[in-house]
């Protein structure tokens, strides 16, 4: 089993499910009570009102490390190109080095255990809807569940009873998500994570609780966030009445977040019940707010424009500049999707040359001359053409492939693409050149006279 694994500075995390506090923070639970099998989440944050009922069957309610299991599941998921089956395949290894959890026995049982947690639970989420003329309110009830079905490898004895509370570390897991959570986080609504920040909080409640932080964490707000402390209880999945039960159980997490300067400061104000806590984040660099607003107003949330910006500081306007080119080309179903999925995997697209930058310095849409730009990219697309075709076969194919799976699934088998894989990295296919063919054959109508000359070399 190959140890090699390269682990991204980001994680990516569904941005509404981390709003809504579903994983509790707590690493203990007490399994004979109701609440840990059947449980209501009531809270308001930031004016916004959350209702979740929560069902949890056999294994009790998801908690402590489900919180990096489920990350690890989301970001492998689009780290694979958001399949369109919603599943991923991986090792239960893979996943525990994504949960930045050691290869060790005991930690294999508890992602099993994790696993079956957010296998088995519900939720029932209800969202209000005001109509000003009404004193009523309409609420629209939705049920979710956050993991479809999973797949993995365990060995025992073949003739005694077998042990299967274990995992085989490079056996295949297989994922599915739920639909309602793949879709969310193929269309970008997502939020990433600092994977350093996360590896350096050595307590799941204090990961737990910067993960609903920069979920409900915003612009606007100043540097703070302004929370009663009971709501903030219910977010995140404590439930006791005692107000100093509740500081007990959050305050790990609020050494640990200060120690690792993401949070400047915490103050509770008032007394009892009523009690309120101001988090104070550290101040990072201002970003732009006309280039911030831009990407929000394709359709992306405001944590999440802020992270694409912030990670890709020299990109965003030129990216932005193409997506407009591509709006005004032909109707685009998701310009935030397809914005996000330039910054992340830029080997998949060819960006303008450096020259339009600065064309979006106002909030107002780039003009651009659609001819002036439509040169720049065939000159990019000519070189960039000219360095993948240098490339060995097998960086080709991993510059290329999520193009080619994308621009073959309708047309190919799974056993097809894997021959196709095996025939790219071999070198007995040009990925680079396959891809730059495909192109050219789509926009000339003939993309199925070259996919069926492909086919007959893969059966060959």
């Amino acid at each position: 089993m190959s140890k090699r694994l390269i682990i991204p500075e980001k994680l990516t995390d569904e941005h509404f499910l981390a709003r809504l506090g579903l994983i509790s923070v707590q690493t203990r639970v007490d399994e004979r009570s109701p609440l840990n099998h059947r449980w209501t989440s009531r809270f308001s944050i930031n004016g916004h009102d959350y209702h979740v009922e929560g069902f949890a069957a056999d294994f009790g309610r998801p908690r402590g490390v489900d919180t990096d299991v489920q990350i690890a599941i989301e970001t492998l998921f689009e780290r694979q190109g958001c399949p369109e089956d919603n599943t991923i395949v991986t090792t239960a290894y893979e996943l525990l080095m994504l949960c930045l959890m050691t290869d060790k026995g005991d930690n294999y049982l508890r992602l099993r255990e994790s696993l079956m947690r957010l296998w088995r639970v519900g939720f029932l989420v209800s969202r209000a809807y005001h109509h000003p003329s009404s004193p009523w309110a309409m609420y629209l009830n939705e049920t979710l569940n956050l993991i479809q079905r999973v797949r993995f490898w365990s060995k025992g004895a073949r003739r005694e009873s077998p042990d299967l509370s274990t995992m085989v570390a490079d056996g295949r897991l297989i994922i599915q998500l739920s639909d309602p959570v793949a879709q969310s986080i193929r269309a970008g609504f997502t939020q990433h994570l600092d994977t350093m920040l996360l590896s350096r909080i050595e307590q799941p409640v204090g990961r737990g609780v910067y993960r609903l932080l920069q979920a409900h964490r915003t612009s606007e707000q100043g540097g703070g966030l302004r929370v009663g402390l009971r709501e903030w209880a219910s977010a995140c999945g404590i439930f006791s009445p005692d107000s100093d039960k509740i500081r007990r159980v959050l305050q790990p997490a609020h050494e640990e977040l200060e120690a690792n300067a993401y949070l400047e400061g915490i103050e509770f104000e008032g007394r009892g019940a009523k009690q309120v806590l101001h988090y104070h984040f550290r101040m990072e660099p201002s970003l732009d707010p006309h280039l911030v607003r831009a990407v929000r107003e394709l359709g992306i949330s405001e944590v999440r424009a802020q992270t694409l910006v912030k990670g890709h500081q020299h990109a965003p306007e030129r990216v932005l500049a193409s997506v407009e080119y591509v709006r005004a080309q032909k109707n685009v179903r998701s310009p935030g999707a397809l914005l996000a999925d330039m910054l992340t995997h830029p080997a998949k697209y060819i960006l303008p040359e450096e020259s339009t930058r600065g064309t979006l310095a106002s909030a107002s849409p780039p003009r651009l001359d659609p001819r002036v730009l439509e040169q720049q990219i065939e000159r990019d697309q000519e070189v960039r053409q000219r360095q993948l075709l240098e490339l060995p076969p097998a960086e080709q194919w991993r510059a290329n492939q999520a193009t080619l799976r994308f621009m073959l699934k309708a047309y190919l088998s799974a056993p097809q693409l894997q021959h196709l894989e095996e025939a790219c990295v071999s070198g007995r296919l040009s990925a680079s050149q396959l891809a730059h063919d495909l192109s050219v054959a789509t926009a000339r109508a003939a993309k199925a006279d070259l996919v069926q000359a492909l086919m007959s070399q893969l059966d060959a």
